[in-house]
């Protein structure tokens, strides 16, 4: 029944995983009620390259879930919702219907306001259904678990009741709901309202549950009304006012009297413990009252945890149909957060089909426009690839310009609408991505012997070798780990091999600083280029973050190396090279020699005038007299 009949290797697998289970766990698996073959035929193909590439799980600067995607888009209210939604972001489909039927939901409840309201506050009060189910089996779980189960499936209950015939989406999910009246009532019938989560206090079982523990009950409570009475009694017999009766672990119920009254003890006492000032004696009526008494409290704890262990197992016996609803719950979460998240972050559904283009309106990178400052607003950008005539975008620009951004946000709204989420855009097609290759940034694996540059071949071999027609590659440069024509002519033949290989039209991203690649843009039948906008203003470089058509022939690497604090001199020495290398067309023996003078003059020069610069900058109406002082020592100590 678990369509797993002919995998004999698998069944043999997951039956001795199951033995080992039982062996070590003394049979406690009841929890483990189903097989299920993980089939990556029906998800997109997501190396582990990729997956740490985008950064959807683990931050590339933090090592932690910091500045992921999880991060965004993990705001479950259950703990079940929240394994669920990694696991769709580790596997998402490529079945358009599965796809449509998770935005659909979403869809339902953005249009149902008063809906989706209703379905966040209910799941405040679910808990994590699955581990409790799973503490049941192994006999750890406490009453406490019970009581939050029961209102848990009563939750779940409520929320089926309230959908009506314009959710047909959330119906249909709800299709597969059981009823859990019967455990629900079983648990609040046998578990007090609040109970301990300590066994060994007891008092957890309902008083009215079971007619010999609640006789025990009365036996316990009413101990210290027959203490005070036989008390009063003794005191009233003996004529001894200070009589008292005590009781402490070794001796049990004892009654003291001090010693100035040794002359009227009665003949029935017999003495228990002597003290400096006092004696201590105890009847043969207050030890049968001592035996009833600690026999009862101990009763009542073997006798509760007697009914707790049955009724753990009555509620195994509804495993199935628990599980069943905790997975209901999981997508009723994740379609409710989605629904919130798209409703503050600006998402809109995106049109799932099983096309070959991509095409993407204003997209956004759903995790950089959450961590920028409120003042700053994210420059949104376009996309369109197909596999006939817009397969390989390669794109140029400046560091520090967006170029990674770009390429990362589109992978990850492809992720995003695959696993059933909208996505930050105004507008987003996208065919169906099989497989989703990402080659971004440079790291070495030292402890394998693989060099920084043998790495990135050895993913980017990955690539090519794994590609279809449906596939989305996305590559931040190619061949930087090696000397400058070796890296180009891997770049030049990789990009043509990619636009060459009919069987394997990979829709792919290419940016690079090899300027020489926007030939390729030109002269490839479905190539084409793209670069960031930049603007130059009085020898300043704004980088506008918008991807425009065309490519570009500068980095400003230099201007971004004097944003990063190098000093004035390598900046000014830089230049002058780059001048050089430019003029005499890459023939490094015409570099003009370092020259210590020049290079301090140019400084200066450079110094007075960006001095020059400010100046014509100040606004002096607006100075004070102490900021116009401030100001002036300033330029000074500069030049």
């Amino acid at each position: 029944g678990f369509g797993v009949e002919a995998l004999g290797l698998g069944l043999c697998s997951a039956g001795n995983a199951l033995r080992y289970l039982n062996k070590n766990f003394m049979g406690r698996t009841e929890h483990l009620v189903s097989l299920k073959l993980i089939n990556n035929v029906h998800v997109m193909g997501l190396d582990s390259f990729t997956i740490k590439n985008l950064e959807l799980f683990s931050s590339l600067s933090n090592s932690n879930s910091i500045g992921t995607l999880i991060d965004v888009l993990d705001q479950m209210q259950t703990p079940q919702g929240s394994r669920l939604i990694r696991n769709w972001v580790r596997r998402p489909l490529l079945n358009v219907d599965r796809i449509n039927n998770r935005l659909n939901r979403i869809k339902e409840l953005i249009n149902d306001r008063k809906l989706l309201d209703n379905f966040h506050d209910d799941l405040n009060s679910v808990s994590d259904i699955d581990r409790i189910i799973a503490r049941l089996s192994v006999n750890k779980a406490n009453p406490k678990d019970l009581i939050n189960l029961s209102l848990s499936l009563s939750v779940a209950s409520k929320m089926k009741n309230r959908l009506t015939s314009k959710v047909a989406t959330l119906n249909c999910l709800f299709n597969d709901f059981k009823e859990t009246f019967q455990v629900e009532t079983l648990i609040n019938n046998t578990v007090s309202k609040d109970p301990s989560i300590n066994l060994n206090k007891g008092g957890f079982i309902k008083r009215g549950f079971s007619e010999e523990l609640d006789e025990l009950r009365n036996i316990s409570e009413s101990g210290s009304n027959w203490l005070i009475k036989f008390q009063s009694q003794e005191r009233d017999r003996t004529g001894i006012s200070s009589l008292k009766i005590g009781y402490n672990k070794v001796f049990g119920y004892y009654i003291e009297i001090t010693k100035v009254h040794n002359t009227k003890i009665p003949e029935n006492y017999i003495r228990k413990q002597t003290l400096t000032n006092a004696e201590r004696y105890f009847t043969e009526e207050l030890k049968d009252y001592e035996t009833q008494i600690l026999s009862a409290k101990e009763k009542i704890n073997i006798l509760e945890l007697e009914i707790f262990n049955q009724l753990r197992e009555d509620v195994l016996k509804y495993i199935k149909p628990i599980v069943n609803n905790s997975n209901i719950i999981s997508k009723i979460d994740i379609a409710t957060t989605l629904a919130n998240l798209s409703i503050n972050n600006n998402y809109i559904k995106p049109i799932i089909n099983d096309d070959d283009e991509i095409i993407i309106k204003d997209s956004r990178h759903p995790v950089i426009e959450k961590l920028l400052p409120h003042e700053e607003s994210f420059i949104a950008n376009d996309i369109i690839l197909d596999c006939n005539n817009r397969q390989i975008a390669i794109i140029t620009g400046p560091n520090m310009s967006g170029k990674s951004t770009y390429l990362r946000q589109i992978g990850l709204i492809t992720i995003m609408a695959q696993i059933g989420c909208f996505v930050p855009a105004s507008y987003a097609k996208i065919g169906i991505v099989d497989k989703l290759f990402t080659r971004v940034g440079a790291s070495d694996n030292l402890a394998e012997g693989e060099s920084t540059f043998l790495v990135e071949m050895n993913e980017t071999a990955n690539i090519l070798n794994n590609t279809s027609n449906k596939s989305l590659i996305i590559l931040d440069e190619i061949g930087r780990g090696t000397s400058t024509y070796d890296g180009l002519s891997i770049a030049w033949a990789i990009t043509e091999f990619i636009h060459n290989n009919s069987g394997s039209n990979a829709k792919t991203l290419f940016a690079t600083h090899y300027h020489e690649l926007v030939d390729l843009g030109n002269s490839l039948k479905k190539a084409f280029n793209l670069n960031v906008n930049v603007r130059e203003i009085n020898d300043e470089v704004v980088f506008l973050r918008k991807i425009i058509d065309g490519g570009t022939d500068k980095s400003y690497g230099i201007y971004v190396a004097k944003m990063a604090g190098l000093p004035e001199e390598v900046i000014l020495r830089a230049t002058e090279i780059l001048d050089s290398l430019s003029t005499n067309r890459k023939k490094t023996s015409d570099i003009k020699k370092y020259n210590k003078n020049k290079i301090k003059q140019s400084s200066k020069d450079n110094i007075q005038k960006e001095i020059i610069s400010e100046l014509k900058k100040l606004d002096i109406n607006s100075l004070s007299p102490i900021e116009s002082l401030k100001k002036l020592d300033e330029l000074k100590n500069k030049l």
